[in-house]
């Protein structure tokens, strides 16, 4: 699996289980003890403060929680362009 992927003009990013560091707007896909426990899905706010989209569920894959994502960025208004 890649460590970056973009979708509709929007960042997701792999991460091994912190979002700190990753820009605000993008997405992140966190492991949970290394993967073992499974897949967080957040979103990094205009403050960069971070939200877990998924509460407690949580994906069994990377695979799985990205295809997640991919389907939320499709259902959120296009991004303006300048």
């Amino acid at each position: 699996m890649k460590r970056y992927h973009a979708h509709l003009g929007r960042d997701i990013f792999v991460t091994s289980g912190s979002a700190q560091g990753l820009a605000p707007g993008s997405f992140g896909l966190c492991a949970i003890g290394g993967g073992a426990e499974g897949w967080a899905v957040v979103h990094i706010g205009p403050d960069g403060d971070s939200v877990d989209l998924g509460g407690e569920y949580y994906f069994a894959t990377p695979e799985e929680a990205l295809d997640f994502v991919k389907e939320l960025i499709s259902l959120l208004p296009p991004l303006a362009t300048d």
